[in-house]
Parts: structure tokens; C-alpha cells; sequence
């Protein structure tokens, strides 16, 4: 894939990049350039166990993931991942950096089919595994329509799949859209305006030293963090809901699916994702315990739950 601009990615003096990564920016069909990462198993190609896709939640990047990565590639796994458009390091869709804007999430389903097609499947063996976390759950899951026969399996870790306050979320996104304001940012969503929340009032892990590291990384390029989401996003997550809970969108799904369940969770609700997942055919869910949002990001024990269920899965 040389025929690739590489991009820039962080690294901090005691968190590295896991070896021989590599760090590319590559054209969307709109020409809008999405940071993308791959790391290849190294060991003899008989033993590579496959290929695994793992893709970020909502205003997160590929460099908070590196010991996950690290940890996939020891169980002898290829590791794709990038950057979601508007976010990351990847390009924005607005001249505004800081917010996290999109008309519809098509959008990215559609970056995520073509670097499926026209990425992964030609440079990586298979069987490809996909992991998402919150919104990259949600448009993996989403993505199945169009490619679910590309993989074997989807782990899917805190899906968006919904909000506890959902109805005035919706109503307010759709004022806002009416009067002509979908760039602004979603009133009372509290946008962080470039300030940092402190571990304490954090609504997504319990790990002191994970959640730092985050913080650290940001500090490095403060930009590759978002401010807040815009009216836009808002709506458009509204109406990638409607859909995906329709039974007869959830009706087409075949793949075997894995749905992890913090219960804990304050930035989706635990109770929508189970009652979701009851109407897939082929979902397991599991429901984890003392878990906050992030369970690849909270402490060994609760980081260990994820490893057990994606070994039983995966070895299966």
C-alpha cells in the first residue's frame, strides 16, 4: 500500500505504537481522507489467525487503542482500524475542527464498506473479525446490511443503540434542524470546549491510569479530540436508531453476533442494548457488571471479562 501518503500518529515516552505499524491516509470516494492504521501478524502465515477490524467509538482515535492492538496481535492477529470521518485525525466534514458533525451515518457506512472492499479484503487474509465500541458498534452493526457476509463474526462493546433521555435529545436536534442551526452544538450537551474533565467527573471508566494516558495523548495534539456534537449529528444518530430497530431491518441480520453490556454505563443505556439484542436472532449478550462505558479502557479485571468472552468466541 505504498502508493499511500503516511500520516502522523502520537506516541508518549512509557505508550508506544505496538512494532511495525503503519500509519496511512487514504481518499474516500468524496476525496475527504481517512487515517487509517494496519499492523501485520509477522509469525509464520499458517499460524495468523485472521484479520480483525477494530473500530472506535464517538470522538475517540486509533492511538487509545494501541494496547488492545498489542493484545490482538500476541493472539496472532492482523489489526485494521481508522479513524471515522470528522473525527481522529481523519478529515472533517466542516471547516469547524472541534465539532463532531454529519448529516447521516451512511456516510461512514460507506467509508467502512469501501476500505472493507477495497482495503482489507485485498491485503489481509481472512476470516475478518470486526470489533466496534459504542458508535463504531453501532455502524459495524449498520454496515451489515451491505457486507455482512465479510465477516465470521462482530463483537460489538457498549453499542450505541441507545440514550436514556432520548426523546428530548431527538426533540431538540429536530428544533434545532428546523431553524436552520444543525452546525451548532446540541443545547445543554455540555461541549467540553477544549477543557478537560477530571478523572472524577468522568462518565467512562474507572481506571485512573487508562483514562490519563487518554488525557496525555490529546495534550500532545489537542485536536484530534472533539468539542462536542453538533444538531446535525444529533439527528442523524436519530435516524440510524429508527432504522436498525425496525424488526424487519433487524430480520435481514444472519452473522453470529456478540453484544458486551456495561452495566454501569452512563453514556448509552444498558436497558435499550438488551432489549435491542432480543430481537436479533443470532446475539449473545453479555452484561457485565460494575463496568462504566469503556471496558477496554477500565481496570484488569473488568478488561479481562472482554478477553474471556472474545477467546470463547473466536476459538469456538
Amino acid at each position: 500500500m505504498l502508493q499511500y501518503k503516511t500520516a502522523k500518529y502520537l506516541e508518549l515516552d512509557n505508550y508506544k505504537s505496538p512494532k511495525g505499524g503503519h500509519f496511512i491516509y487514504i481518499p474516500m470516494r468524496d476525496q475527504k481522507k481517512i487515517r487509517f492504521a494496519y499492523w501485520k501478524y509477522n509469525g509464520v502465515e499458517s499460524d495468523c489467525a485472521g484479520t480483525v477490524l477494530m473500530q472506535q467509538g464517538h470522538n475517540e482515535f486509533i492511538e487509545k487503542y494501541f494496547e488492545t492492538i498489542q493484545e490482538l496481535i500476541d493472539r496472532k492477529y492482523n489489526v485494521v482500524c481508522f479513524d471515522w470521518r470528522g473525527q481522529g485525525l481523519s478529515d472533517r466534514m466542516i471547516n469547524n475542527v472541534n465539532k463532531q458533525y454529519i448529516e447521516d451515518l451512511s456516510i461512514h457506512v460507506d467509508d467502512l464498506v469501501y476500505i472493507v472492499n477495497k482495503i482489507i479484503k485485498k491485503n489481509f487474509p481472512g476470516p475478518l473479525i470486526g470489533i466496534g465500541h459504542s458508535m463504531g458498534g453501532h455502524l459495524i452493526l449498520l454496515s451489515q446490511e451491505k457486507i455482512q457476509k465479510e465477516f465470521k463474526t462482530i463483537i460489538l462493546s457498549a453499542p450505541m443503540l441507545g440514550f436514556k433521555f432520548e426523546p428530548f435529545l431527538f426533540f431538540l436536534s429536530i428544533i434545532m434542524r428546523i431553524i436552520g442551526r444543525k452546525r451548532n452544538f446540541l443545547p445543554f450537551s455540555r461541549p467540553n470546549m477544549g477543557k478537560e474533565t477530571p478523572f472524577k467527573l468522568n462518565d467512562l471508566t474507572s481506571d485512573y491510569g487508562r483514562y490519563k494516558r487518554t488525557q496525555e495523548l490529546v495534550r500532545k495534539h489537542p485536536v484530534i479530540r472533539l468539542w462536542g456534537v453538533t444538531n446535525a449529528w444529533v439527528f442523524a444518530v436519530k435516524k440510524s436508531l429508527n432504522k436498525i430497530r425496525k424488526r424487519s431491518w433487524l430480520n435481514q441480520l444472519d452473522i453470529p453476533i456478540t453484544i458486551i453490556n456495561p452495566l454501569n454505563d452512563k453514556v448509552v443505556c444498558p436497558k435499550k442494548t438488551k432489549n435491542l439484542s432480543l430481537n436479533i436472532s443470532n446475539c449473545n449478550l453479555f452484561s457485565i457488571e460494575k463496568c462504566e462505558h469503556e471496558i477496554l479502557m477500565e481496570n484488569n479485571t473488568l478488561r479481562g471479562e472482554f478477553w474471556k468472552i472474545f477467546d470463547e468466541i473466536t476459538n469456538s
